[in-house]
């Protein structure tokens, strides 16, 4: 399948610092692109890697000026010489996942094999974001936390508000990827799910986004900017506040009464 890598610098492999690729695709509730993303802006990462892959979806990606672009997976960078962070940090992310199973691994294997040649094997691992969802509401989402090395995943489970997924499946390439890196020998693998509700207006959750956030920022010493996910967190709340009056409007006694016998509420 038609693969394409666009250089926009060149990186010296010598000057790289204990390199790690993190990974946020769209997802359920917009959790991962959204951390993902305020990381990016947060660290000021520029763009270093646009990818053509042609088992991205036939859909066009319109900018906010306009501007009319084929879908691409992007991959940014910004070196600790300028963030006093512990790591440099390599972004990978898109507008879409890969379509297809065969995407899937494919994308997989050749981004592995394209970063590791390009970093001479320095990347110290694979991290990416996603969501599990849950009937559980707590005060702090859990972070689930799975991967391909033992001692990665105990260092990973030392942060506040973690647990260890015991089993299941992880679809899509926010798994497989990361599986990918790991099993292949080229870097270990982790993936970090944030829990988030099951509720059908819920288009994104930025406190999962947070949580995630918060691991990340705490385990490689990133200095983070979320004030605008506070911002987004304050208004969700709002929301649900007010869709929590409304609901205890209608099921009140004297919604009850007026509503009449043919009424869906019982």
């Amino acid at each position: 399948m038609y693969f394409n890598f666009e250089e926009k610098f060149q990186i010296n492999q010598n000057d790289l610092k204990d390199p790690i690729m993190l990974i946020g695709w769209p997802g359920i509730a917009f959790i991962s692109k959204l951390a993902i993303m305020t990381i990016k802006d947060s660290v000021n990462a520029d763009l270093f890697l646009d990818i053509e892959y042609f088992d991205f979806p036939p859909k066009a990606v319109v900018g906010e000026n306009g501007s009319l672009e084929i879908p691409s997976a992007k991959v940014y960078y910004q070196s600790n010489d300028k963030t006093n962070q512990k790591n440099d940090i390599f972004i990978l992310t898109a507008e879409y996942q890969p379509l297809s199973a065969k995407g899937v691994f494919e994308f997989s294997k050749k981004f592995c094999e394209v970063m590791d040649k390009i970093c001479g094997s320095e990347i110290k691992m694979y991290i990416s974001m996603g969501a599990l969802v849950t009937n559980d509401i707590r005060d702090s989402p859990l972070i689930h936390v799975c991967g391909t090395e033992k001692e990665l995943i105990k260092s990973f489970l030392e942060c506040e508000h973690t647990t260890l997924m015991k089993g299941g499946l992880i679809a899509g390439a926010n798994g497989i990827l990361p599986a990918w890196s790991g099993s292949k020998n080229i870097a270990p693998g982790i993936c970090l799910l944030a829990e988030t509700l099951p509720l059908p207006m819920m288009t994104f959750d930025p406190r999962a986004s947070k949580a995630l956030l918060t691991i990340l920022k705490n385990y490689f010493k990133i200095n983070l900017n979320v004030s605008d996910i506070d911002k987004k967190i304050e208004e969700m709340e709002s929301i649900f506040e007010s869709f929590k009056k409304q609901a205890d409007s209608f099921l009140s006694d004297d919604a009850r009464e007026d509503l009449g016998s043919d009424s869906y509420f019982r």
